[in-house]
């Protein structure tokens, strides 16, 4: 069965576009008739996308939906924390609401934070594991990605007490900077 291609229109909005580029990629992987299809068509709808290294906190934890969207907004740099708020030329007192030593950025607020370190090695203490987060955001980010790999019950545990933690710390900021 032959299918016949509509070109994709320039002028047409981004997701009109999409839909379109979509629907041609479904025709494709139909004429090819294999039996994975539904494995083919998802990674040739999403291309070459970049592979995050933070997938494994996000995926198999059981947090809260509310947890991890948080997490997977910090994760990102999208939280409106105070430096992104002053970017944006709200007129905001930058100090952090949380230790009042240093402007809020997200690097400040969920590890250099007097407030959050204190956070993050309780749960380190509690967990028995390293509580050496590390001086930047990488080297955050990389204790919590070696934390959170695996199947073990300990990963488990570790990404569900990581995403309820941020969302804890966002939550504490946000009572302190609105009530």
């Amino acid at each position: 069965m032959e299918v016949q291609v509509m070109p994709i229109p320039q002028h047409a909005c981004w997701m009109t576009r999409k839909i379109l580029e979509a629907r041609m990629v479904w025709n494709n992987c139909q004429l090819m008739n294999q039996q994975s299809i539904t494995r083919d068509l998802y990674l040739r709808l999403i291309g070459d996308g970049i592979r995050v290294p933070w997938k494994c906190l996000m995926f198999s934890t059981t947090a809260q939906p509310k947890a991890v969207f948080i997490m997977w907004l910090q994760l990102h740099a999208k939280l409106l924390t105070k430096d992104r708020l002053l970017k944006w030329g709200s007129k905001v007192e930058p100090q952090c609401m949380l230790c009042q030593n240093e402007d809020e950025t997200r690097d400040h607020l969920f590890m250099k934070c007097s407030y959050t370190r204190r956070l993050w090695d309780e749960i380190a203490r509690w967990m028995q594991m390293s509580s050496d987060i590390g001086g930047n955001w990488q080297q955050h980010l990389t204790w919590a990605l070696k934390n959170a790999k695996g199947k073990t019950i300990r990963a488990q545990i570790f990404r569900m007490v990581y995403a309820e933690a941020v969302y804890a710390v966002w939550i504490e900021r946000n009572q302190r900077v609105f009530e």
